[in-house]
């Protein structure tokens, strides 16, 4: 094959930098919206393999962009330099969030400072050059350039003196000599004109460093003595700073301890009770807001846009942040953790014995007996539990019976109280686990909350009792007795005291017990008569006689054995009656259900310190 038939079919060569220049223009255009205003591309023409051309195959599909003036362009290249890009509103800062104490005075500091040092190098750059390429070395080369036109002259003026003091006058060789001096001089001025440069460029350089050395170090030695006794006010402050949080820590923990306060976590598995974890708004968690080097009164959390102060102090606004338990990490629902005294009660029940009910009703009668006094407030402390309660309080209002408690964990209810004529100001946290909870001792044990406790009430049915298995039976389903044997639920009791509280199972435990014989608007008086008036509607359960006729009737109905292990093991046991509905429940009545009596144990257990 010849060579001009192999030219002909050689593929051709692409020209890449014309793809390449369509690349950028057409990021360009998105960049600046141009691509609305383009004219529509042109067509290529049908490819021809033997009379493409390079430059159709580099541009056959690139759209026509507006051609731009020099001007223009030298415009938008100064936009593309000084356009910043915009601030972002989004919390995307990746760095660390707290600052520690007087950090934005070092930060201040240290920005001052660079721009003190950087100022002084462009005034010293600056200076140097003046001399070295400015105005100042031009200057010299200049009287340099006088200089030595001047020293010609002199030296001429010199030897005409010479001249003259010798008695001769003009001459030939005076002559001469001018045009000698003269031929020296033209020599230096154009001839040597690199001596005179470089020698006006050294003394440039010695004049511009002598002058910025002398001027930096006037502006720098005074701006050190200003700049030293700032750093060393910082750092005096810096120091007084330990002086000043530990005391405000320890004062803390005194007031803690002084009014018996404490974090305690309101779910059953978790015991939990030291300095809660506090989130700031950007989500981050603070494991340590105290007083520290991070903060005294307040630590800062850096945001993207802004500054937020965290207090450091309850009494400053700390509890007004969302918190965790620093246990398990579960959300603190109740607003009055660590300013109110956290007195856990445990309401402990068999399946059936009417705990919700009970508790439900006893919450009410609590806020509505200890709020009547003067200056008194009893409220529930979530918003959450108080919808809920309100809730069930219209079901009970209704004449419906509650549905049973139900899950694993159970979360308190929070009832903060503040009575000042009652002397009592305290968090209450009543749970209220299920009645399969206490049959086993597996299930009992997951309760860490119980480590805690400063009061139990044991809800205890008499219908469950062989005694009264005969009646409950004739009441039929409404009365719905509990199936879990009492003796077994005490034992389960006993032994979680032993595990959870005590050191030693052989001591005594100090935690007061309520015993409470639930629904006794359904006890048959006529065939038990020592079960009539055992319930007390206004606190006459208080009275030592009632207290004494509950322990006989639970005896009566075949408990002795559970009431001895609890008074052998527990140092303070009081027993009560009441009736939750005050009626048996009856799916066509819709009267609102009258308790009675359910007010009483606790009451009772808030006079126990």
């Amino acid at each position: 094959m010849s060579r001009k038939l192999m030219g002909v079919f050689r593929p051709p060569k692409i020209d890449y930098s014309a793809a390449k220049r369509s690349f950028h223009r057409s990021q360009e255009q998105e960049r600046h919206g141009v691509g609305a205003k383009l004219l529509k591309p042109r067509l290529a023409p049908e490819p021809n393999v033997l009379g493409s051309s390079p430059a159709l195959l580099a541009g056959s599909h690139r759209p026509e962009l507006p051609k731009r003036t020099t001007a223009e362009r030298k415009s938008f290249a100064r936009k593309k330099v000084r356009t910043q890009p915009a601030p972002s509103t989004g919390e995307h800062f990746m760095g660390r969030r707290r600052m520690y104490v007087y950090e934005r005075a070092y930060r201040d500091y240290g920005t001052c400072f660079k721009s003190f040092y950087q100022w002084i190098l462009r005034s010293a750059r600056s200076i140097w050059n003046w001399f070295w390429i400015g105005a100042g070395s031009k200057a010299i080369e200049v009287l340099l350039r006088i200089g030595v036109v001047a020293s010609g002259i002199g030296l001429g003026f010199l030897y005409v003196r010479y001249e003259d003091s010798q008695g001769r006058g003009f001459s030939i060789g005076m002559a001469l000599a001018f045009l000698v001096i003269a031929g020296y001089v033209s020599l230096l001025m154009y001839g040597w004109k690199a001596p005179v440069h470089f020698t006006a460029r050294a003394l440039s350089g010695a004049l511009g460093a002598s002058l910025a050395f002398t001027a930096g170090l006037a502006v720098f030695i005074p701006a050190m003595l200003v700049f030293g006794v700032y750093l060393a006010g910082l750092l005096l402050l810096t120091a007084l700073s330990f002086l000043v949080f530990l005391p405000l820590r320890a004062g803390q923990e005194l007031w803690l301890l002084s009014r018996k306060l404490g974090y305690h976590c309101p779910n059953d598995d978790c015991n939990y009770k030291g300095l809660p974890i506090h989130i700031c708004e950007c989500g981050d968690k603070y494991h340590d807001l105290l007083p520290s080097f991070h903060g005294i009164l307040h630590h800062t959390c850096r945001h993207e846009a802004k500054y937020v102060k965290l207090p450091t102090l309850d009494l400053l606004g700390r509890s007004k942040l969302t918190r965790l338990c620093g246990g398990c990490q579960r959300p603190l629902i109740h607003s009055s953790i660590g300013e109110l005294e956290v007195r856990p009660i445990a309401v402990v029940g068999g399946t059936n014995a009417g705990k919700t009910v009970f508790l439900t009703q006893a919450i009410r009668q609590l806020r509505e007996r200890l709020g009547s006094s003067r200056g008194s407030a009893v409220r529930i402390d979530s918003e959450r539990q108080q919808q809920f309660l309100e809730q069930q309080n219209a079901l009970l209002d209704n004449g419906q019976v509650l549905a049973k408690t139900a899950g694993d964990v159970m979360e308190a209810i929070g009832l903060a109280v503040r009575a000042p004529e009652l002397h009592l100001r305290c968090l209450l946290h009543l749970f209220d686990a299920p009645g399969e909870k206490f049959t086993t001792m597996q299930r009992l044990g997951q309760m860490q909350a119980m480590t805690h406790l400063q009061g139990i009430v044991i809800l205890v049915d008499p219908f469950g009792l062989p005694v009264l298995a005969d009646p409950a039976t004739m009441l039929g389903q409404d009365l719905n007795p509990s199936g879990a044997p009492v003796a077994s639920i005490v034992d389960n009791i006993i032994n979680a005291v032993n595990l959870l509280i005590l050191d030693n199972n052989q001591d005594q435990c100090s935690v007061p017990v309520a015993v409470v014989l639930s629904k006794a608007d359904a006890f048959p008086t006529d065939i038990f008569p020592f079960l009539a008036d055992l319930s007390a509607a206004n606190g006459d359960a208080k009275v030592p006689p009632a207290n004494l006729r509950c322990r006989d009737a639970l005896i009566k109905l075949g408990a002795r054995w559970t009431v001895e292990k609890l008074e052998q093991k527990f140092t303070n046991v009081r027993y009560f009656a009441c009736s939750a509905l005050g009626r048996m429940p009856d799916p066509h009545d819709t009267r609102a259900f009258q308790p009675a009596g359910v007010g009483e144990p606790f009451l009772w257990l808030l006079e126990r310190e």
